[in-house]
């Protein structure tokens, strides 16, 4: 009987292997079995945004780059939803809140364990420290946001402590930004730089898997993230587009899932009244303004009567109605937003004042006029640009102050913006953190971004940046960023223009999950992709040699069956 048994069971396990190997299976040849990778549906996100530079944390500073490293690299610390200053900000690589010590110079952060890197390598204190210490080498442009860091300490595996230049009150906010971020020593060391920034590796739970330049970035979800659920359950795409109107086509007609950020304000109705659609409205403190060079030689804008005369030109309201159709409300007042002190010392420019423009030309020695020349990108700071400018160009000409325009392709206008080169430009201000030192260092310090656009370097500003950022005191902090934002407006080198509102528009059929944090910031790893799960069904079938098409009737059916037998989580419905 035993024997007669065993015989049964080796014809029966003969059965089966024949079975299976007709249908690809193959049991029982372990030594070849593949794991299936798992499959994620795709959302392809337009944008006008395109990557200019590169995808290294430590060097580009473009808004598109920026987001797309808020869920490729994990900061230390971030920003939850909500509107500052109702938001704390909570720790994300770190472990906990820092331990400062009593002068305010020594910064010890406890950092999460148990992370890898998408490469595989485990993330400590000395990934911290190799990414910090990385910033003077790569010539990295958002490096000025930690400025006031010295140095780097390991303390222990996960443990670091940063010393400071000066005590900083913002150094958290700027610790929630993707410079921030730790890249991976090994893929530095492996990669080099150049490659680095092409395919940059971090700890977050989007990956880099290709970057075809002025086409698209595509990213796959890191499956061994440390938050597991955070883990995306799609693939996500990228998609540049050069003009605003072939991306709302592209998602009118299903080719895009999502149409994010500088969706041009002549398509807002029609995309707010496509029933297939709806929206995020993102809670941003952009301003879109003009910038006043002051120390070009020879340039007429060095005397601040000039740059007066040219504040008191701009009609900001007709920019907003004609150029922004009323949806970008007219910005006369600070960019210093809610929670950051703010002052309305811009106000004195307003209403438009013609006369007191040409008297002030007359006082600056010109009462025939000036020329200057007007530099503007119409890509990356919206379609709406050029009618801004051509608006300018008008309004300023009623004061004797004769402009030329110039369009400039974009990665060449970043670059001569950022170095100071534009007698006038147009550009789009808003903070990256939560904390008025942001602003305040970055558009007032003599080595911020926005100041050496510029060339502004006045030392009672960097004064009163520096006690601004060394003070914790709410109410001296008032005083100080009140007196910034009056001795700004008095020299006249920013022009706030219109406020800047954003929608971000997608497919109801498509894609749920969208959401707006404040700064811009979305996290993309909620997107979810309407009927996922028929997608990864069809893609498991299809190894095993099954070709299986699923109507509508009998796809619950198979989504509950193997449901039933935990290989596929279903959605169903």
């Amino acid at each position: 009987m035993k024997m007669k048994r065993t015989y049964v069971i080796i014809a029966a396990i003969v059965v089966i292997a024949i079975i299976g190997a007709s249908f690809g299976y193959n049991y029982f040849l372990p030594s070849t079995t593949t794991t299936t990778p798992k499959q994620y549906p795709t959302i392809v996100l337009g944008t006008t945004l395109d990557v200019a530079v590169n995808l290294d944390p430590g060097v580009d500073y473009q808004v598109g780059v920026l987001n797309l490293n808020n869920i490729v690299f994990d900061p230390l610390y971030e920003v939850p939803p909500g509107i500052y200053p109702d938001v704390v900000l909570q720790p994300r690589l770190a472990a906990g809140p820092p331990v400062v010590s009593a002068d305010g110079l020594h910064w010890t952060i406890p950092l999460r364990q148990n992370v890898k890197f998408q490469d595989g390598t485990p993330f400590n204190a000395t990934a911290v420290k190799f990414s910090f210490d990385r910033l003077s080498t790569v010539q990295s442009y958002s490096a000025w946001l930690l400025s006031s860091v010295a140095s780097v300490d390991v303390v222990d595996m996960y443990t670091v402590r940063f010393n400071l230049n000066y005590p900083n009150a913002a150094l958290e906010g700027a610790l929630t930004m993707p410079v921030a971020g730790p890249v991976s020593p090994s893929a530095v060391q492996s990669m080099g730089n150049e490659k680095f920034g092409a395919l940059a590796v971090g700890t977050g739970p989007f990956k880099y898997v290709e970057w075809v330049k002025g086409d698209h970035v595509t990213l796959a979800p890191f499956e061994d993230y440390w938050n597991q659920s955070r883990v995306p359950q799609i693939k996500l795409v990228y998609k540049i587009y050069t003009d605003s109107a072939a991306m709302k086509l592209a998602l009118q007609k299903g080719d895009i899932d999502i149409a994010w950020d500088y969706i041009a304000t002549t398509d807002y109705q029609s995309l707010l009244a496509d029933p297939n659609l709806k929206y995020a409205n993102a809670a941003e403190g952009y301003h879109v303004w003009m910038t006043l060079n002051d120390g070009i030689p020879g340039s007429p804008l060095e005397d601040v009567n000039v740059r007066k005369a040219i504040e008191f030109s701009v009609d900001q309201k007709e920019i907003s109605d004609l150029a922004y159709h009323g949806l970008y409300p007219p910005s006369q007042d600070t960019p210093f937003l809610p929670g950051f002190y703010p002052k309305p010392s811009w106000d004195q420019y307003k209403p438009t004042n013609i006369a007191k423009a040409k008297e002030l030309l007359t006082a600056a020695g010109h009462p025939n006029g000036i020329d200057v020349n007007l530099y503007f990108t119409p890509i990356i700071y919206g379609k709406e640009i050029p009618d801004v400018a051509a608006l300018l160009q008008a309004q300023l000409a009623k004061a004797g102050i004769r402009v030329t325009l110039n369009a400039v392709e974009q990665a060449s206008f970043v670059k001569n913006f950022r170095a100071g080169n534009y007698e006038m430009a147009i550009g789009i201000m808003s903070p990256d953190y939560p904390d008025a030192d942001n602003v305040a260092s970055f558009i007032a310090s003599s080595t911020g971004s926005y100041s050496k656009r510029v060339r502004l370097n006045d030392t009672t500003l960097d004064t009163l940046v520096q006690q601004g950022v060394s003070t914790s005191d709410p109410a001296q902090r008032a005083k100080i960023y009140g007196d910034l934002q009056d001795r700004l407006a008095g020299l006249a080198v920013y022009v706030p223009l219109v406020h800047q509102a954003n929608y971000w528009f997608y497919r109801v059929a498509s894609v749920t999950g969208v959401l707006s944090y404040y700064f811009q910031y979305s996290p993309w790893w909620t997107l979810q992709a309407t009927g996922q799960t028929s997608q990864i069904i069809s893609s498991e079938l299809q190894v095993v040699g099954i070709t299986v098409t699923l109507s509508p009737p009998t796809f619950k059916q198979y989504a509950n069956v193997l449901t039933s037998t935990g290989n596929v989580k279903s959605t169903a419905s």
